[in-house]
């Protein structure tokens, strides 16, 4: 089981998360995906191995999110969930998954912005209820998906990634 401040996740919530960051990654062509604490602290990755620059990479979004927010405010916006850097060669996106979580993008000049933008929220929409589920359980008691809502996620991803369950 995977803990993080305030943030318990079991093994099968895991499992069903890492099958949707590999999923967004194959689908919007993306090299990297992560998930990540609003306080720069990497939950997953999609490739799993995580080296010095995805962790110097997730700090530091996190806080470039952290300046969006605080824009936001500036603005009297109620909020920005979304963050995105074009470069020359690469281009990074990040959407806030919930309140505490994160979900990074990166991928090439070459890949449609749009069709990151559609998968992306997509994705964030199968991630939401399992990370607030994960953030209100208590230390004692994980909330655990049950069967039937598992195959509904499961159905669910394979709808919003056609073509991509048989992969």
């Amino acid at each position: 089981m995977a803990r993080r401040k305030g943030l318990v996740i079991n093994d099968e919530q895991m499992q069903m998360i890492d099958g949707v960051l590999t999923k967004l990654q194959r689908v919007a062509g993306s090299a990297f995906v992560a998930l990540i604490s609003t306080s720069g602290q990497p939950i997953t990755t999609a490739p799993a191995d995580v080296d010095a620059d995805t962790l110097s990479l997730a700090a530091l979004a996190a806080g470039s999110f952290a300046a969006t927010r605080q824009l936001a405010e500036v603005l009297n916006e109620r909020e920005f969930s979304l963050l995105f850097h074009e470069g020359q060669e690469s281009n990074l996106h990040v959407m806030q998954v919930t309140e505490q979580i994160l979900l990074l993008i990166t991928f090439g000049r070459d890949t449609q912005v749009g069709r990151v933008r559609l998968y992306t929220t997509r994705a964030v929409e199968v991630l939401k209820p399992l990370f607030e589920d994960a953030e209100d359980s208590d230390e004692g008691g994980a909330r655990t998906i049950d069967t039937d809502y598992s195959r509904e996620a499961g159905a669910a991803i394979d709808d919003w990634f056609p073509g991509e369950s048989d992969k």
